[in-house]
């Protein structure tokens, strides 16, 4: 069986940007992706799976909450709050979004870029 050129560059792609997110910490990789994620994810119900999860606090949570008919300010706090924890708190989120059926938003994340191009769907 042959790996086309494109499957073969995909894959290069993918596994380039895991290295950079290994190296340059989840942060960098998440203010790459900043306003395309902030426009596209749907903060409460991660928040809230994150909460269940003890990777936020009740206040972290409360002030996601707050921010409700602001989705995109309620976005932006959370993936803040990603930035500045742990990495286990970034795996947290990512799984976080898979449970709540955001998994374009996660490939956005894992892609590195604002196109959402199409890889291999275990990664998210």
């Amino acid at each position: 069986m042959t790996v086309s050129y494109a499957k073969t560059t995909m894959l290069f792609f993918v596994t380039l940007n895991f290295l950079v997110a290994v190296l340059s910490g989840h942060a960098d990789v998440l203010r790459r992706v900043y306003t395309n994620v902030s426009q596209k994810l749907n903060p409460q119900s991660v928040a809230r799976n994150m909460f269940q999860c003890n990777a936020l606090t009740l206040k972290e949570l409360e002030s996601i909450q707050s921010k409700h008919s602001e989705p995109v300010k309620a976005a932006q706090q959370l993936l803040n709050i990603v930035m500045n924890q742990s990495g286990n708190v970034y795996k947290f989120f990512l799984n976080a979004l898979k449970l709540t059926g955001q998994k374009h938003v996660c490939e956005i994340i894992v892609m590195g870029t604002n196109e959402g191009m199409t890889f291999d769907r275990d990664t998210c």
